[in-house]
């Protein structure tokens, strides 16, 4: 599933809390998508994934078509533990055979993907590298330089890559959603609702809670 998906609960619930809310029948919402509630309305799309600032209600378990009814599963417990895997895939802006560039990583924080990985993508110079995981060793935070064991070719600008964080970024409170509220955006560092806990970068998981959640019940 993409999106985010219920894995735990810091308070050691051991099921999810999942109940039924109203949402207009003619709203849309993707299953593993955060969402928010309107009193009056009912669920709602985020208004402003990309400007992570408000709390959210929950995340929904299920696709929810458009006029498909007026009710939706969402996971609500305000501790929550979600696992997101990575599947935004970026573009480098450079690289070499120890290393991808992409210089709107943020933040621009020394080491802070130490521990983390790429998941190559698309390399122009060898297509035997493209999804091949590549642990992060080393991060320069001003240039968006992650560097890794030495590779068969060059990575270059325009190839395609995705991104796991690692044990040097844990418990970072900052990164807002892409605009269809799907994805942390690593190009998107202001938020203040989704805080990174931990990752699994071999299989490129991590996981999340969401912060000031609004419980409507």
């Amino acid at each position: 599933m993409a999106g985010f998906k219920w894995a735990g609960d810091r308070n050691g619930q051991k099921n999810a809390l999942i109940r039924d809310y109203l949402i207009p029948t003619a709203t849309a919402i993707e299953a593993g998508e955060p969402v928010d509630f309107t009193q009056g309305t009912g669920v709602i799309v985020l208004a402003h994934p990309e400007a992570l600032d408000d709390p959210i209600l929950g995340v929904a378990t299920a696709v929810h078509a458009a006029s498909s009814g007026t009710s939706i599963e969402i996971s609500y417990s305000p501790t929550a533990i979600y696992k997101y895997h990575a599947s935004k895939t970026y573009s480098a802006t450079g690289g070499s055979t120890t290393t991808i560039v992409d210089d709107s990583l943020l933040p621009a924080t020394d080491d802070f993907w130490i521990g983390g990985a790429v998941k190559i993508i698309s390399c122009a110079a060898d297509s035997s590298l493209n999804n091949k995981i590549l642990k992060i060793t080393d991060s320069t935070g001003s240039t968006g330089t992650l560097t890794f064991a030495a590779q068969t070719a060059a990575l270059a600008s325009g190839d395609t890559y995705q991104l796991c964080l690692g044990n040097h970024a844990e418990n970072h409170l900052g990164y807002d959603l892409d605009s269809d509220a799907m994805n942390p955006d690593f190009d998107a560092d202001g938020g203040n609702v989704l805080r990174f806990l931990y990752a699994e970068p071999d299989l490129m998981d991590m996981y999340f809670v969401f912060e000031s959640h609004l419980t409507v019940s």
